[in-house]
């Protein structure tokens, strides 16, 4: 197969899991539903070690076409200035929030095409100063698989890809984006006015959504979304062979 037609390749986050919060050894974890999505879809998923140094993550970025930041625990919103968390709050490891953050920064700087999930979203989110909300009044709304419909709105990218009509989503989040921040624009709610996705306009393809897609990889929805993610990436790849 020519070099130029090889599948998207797509850098895909993962959970750091370690003492105190997480019995047994310090081990990354990732559901494999994530895998899927990116697989049906068309693209190569490259994993990456959540604890790498910058130095690590800066040499991954000259190969991929696209970054998936995935779900996980919580943003310690002390790293970033912000608040003490709340009770609720079980914090990302230093490492993993670290990481995280300095990915969405490269990625970003290079046009990169970059699809955020629920912590991914909120990484995404406050990496622009968004506001925030730590635990939701009513989280059990949203938490635990809880399904609910979100609508995109009209004229947005996320619209764009899976239409303007209310769909049921995946829930499995206790915090928020409260407003998003410069350069991002909301682009979806729940019918509680949640915010449940953001993008940025004058990137190619960089959007968060709340929910959870991965857990409905069958859903028009969920395979509308990681499509237009993929053919983003590809469209990336195209333009730098």
């Amino acid at each position: 197969m020519p070099q130029n037609r090889r599948a998207p390749l797509i850098g895909v986050s993962m959970e750091l899991l370690e003492p105190p919060l997480y019995s047994g050894r310090r081990r990354y974890h990732l559901d494999a539903a994530y895998l899927q999505c990116l697989r049906q879809a068309g693209a190569t998923p490259l994993l990456l070690p959540p604890d790498a140094a910058a130095a690590e993550s800066e040499a991954w970025m000259q190969f991929l076409d696209g970054l998936l930041l995935t779900g996980g625990d919580d943003v310690d919103l002390r790293a970033l200035g912000g608040p003490a968390p709340a009770p609720e709050c079980k914090l990302l490891p230093p490492a993993k929030q670290a990481l995280d953050f300095h990915l969405v920064e490269q990625a970003l700087a290079r046009e990169l095409p970059v699809l955020g999930i629920c912590l991914g979203m909120q990484v995404f989110s406050l990496s622009h100063q968004s506001r925030y909300i730590q635990h939701l009044s009513n989280a059990a709304d949203h938490e635990k698989g809880v399904e609910h419909p979100v609508a995109p709105v009209a004229g947005t990218r996320l619209a764009s890809l899976v239409g303007t009509a209310a769909f049921p989503v995946a829930s499995f989040h206790h915090q928020a984006v409260a407003a998003p921040g410069a350069g991002l624009v909301g682009t979806a709610f729940s019918p509680d006015g949640v915010l449940e996705a953001v993008e940025r306009p004058d990137q190619t393809f960089a959007l968060g959504v709340q929910w959870h897609p991965e857990r409905q990889p069958q859903a028009p929805s969920t395979r509308a979304l990681f499509s237009g993610f993929v053919a983003a990436a590809g469209a990336y790849r195209g333009s730098r062979v």
